[in-house]
């Protein structure tokens, strides 16, 4: 199955609805991730009349965000030729977490941290251009609409940015103004619909973690050790804008290690570790593609493709 998403052929993409559908499936038959709570952060007063039945929305979202992911991973010449690897890796992983099974804020924020990461690889050291910085920050922005927790780590966006290029004050100011826009915009929105009620800006529970969970942190474990190990290997050979790009990665990825974290110990949510999926599904193909560990990790992806099928009865 790798050697097909490995190649240059797109129509192994329609493969992906595929296995989504499987997935589903078994997800729905075992109610292994069974989440009825409407959490979609400061719009839960436009989906609560509607929330019902549109669970069926998260596999079209996570089909997308997969597919973005690839298309950023292969406009930034990562490898010498097109592969459509990334995208399997993201679905596979996402469904070890109840947010791969349920249409909510958690996912909508992955949609749009996607999109961040899109234009924070299309910085250039020597572009003084102020519009990506500005939709960066303004991606970054209207995924904290739907994921409150992410207004804390807003600053940590404007510090992946520099990995890049240079800050001036300038930049910052039109970063913040751009962070603070979508906020602007729910508020109106709140006033010209005349809900009575401000959004609420907090609203988490602790919840029963899942049998699994143990097992979710430790093949996590794995696939960033992978990922960014075999990265450092190449190191030496990498040019200056990639290995920029991958200290960007680095400053996403411990950020939000730190992030999920705190969340872990003090709500018992695990989902939000898959945020972690963003910048581990870029580097796991580097390892597919290392000739010390390939073999290797290539047999260890299609366990962990087995264990994401059998986990819904072992668990279930």
């Amino acid at each position: 199955m790798l050697k097909l998403f490995s190649g240059n052929r797109t129509i192994v993409l329609l493969l992906l609805p595929v296995f989504l559908f499987f997935y589903h499936f078994l997800n729905y038959t075992n109610e292994f991730y069974a989440n009825n709570v409407l959490n979609f952060g400061f719009w839960n007063d436009f989906f609560h009349s509607s929330y019902n039945g549109l669970n069926f929305l998260s596999a079209l979202l996570i089909l997308m965000n997969g597919i973005v992911l690839n298309k950023l991973f292969n406009r930034s010449n990562f490898f010498d030729r097109i592969t459509y690897l990334i995208a399997p890796f993201y679905l596979v992983l996402m469904t070890f977490f109840e947010v791969g099974f349920t249409f909510c804020g958690m996912l909508v924020a992955h949609t749009f941290l996607i999109f961040m990461l899109q234009q924070l690889f299309e910085l250039n050291q020597n572009d003084d251009s102020k519009s990506t910085i500005f939709n960066v920050m303004f991606l970054a922005g209207v995924a904290a609409t739907f994921l409150p927790s992410l207004i804390f780590v807003m600053p940590l966006f404007l510090i992946m940015i520099r990995c890049i290029r240079p800050l001036r004050f300038r930049d910052i100011l039109v970063g913040l103004i751009a962070g603070v826009l979508p906020f602007v915009y729910l508020y109106a929105a709140f006033y010209i619909l005349g809900y009575s009620d401000l959004p609420t800006v907090f609203r988490y529970t602790v919840n029963a973690l899942n049998g699994d969970w143990l097992v979710v942190l430790g093949v996590l474990t794995v696939a960033a050790i992978l990922g960014f190990v075999t990265f450092m290997s190449q190191w030496q050979k990498s040019a200056i804008r990639t290995k920029r790009q991958f200290q960007m990665l680095l400053v996403f990825f411990f950020s939000f290690l730190i992030f999920a974290f705190i969340h872990l110990l003090s709500f018992q949510q695990i989902d939000f570790f898959s945020l972690l999926l963003l910048p581990i599904s870029i580097l796991l193909p580097f390892a597919f593609r290392s000739e010390s560990m390939g073999m290797a990790t290539n047999g260890a992806f299609y366990m962990l493709i087995v264990f994401s099928v059998m986990k819904f009865f072992i668990f279930a």
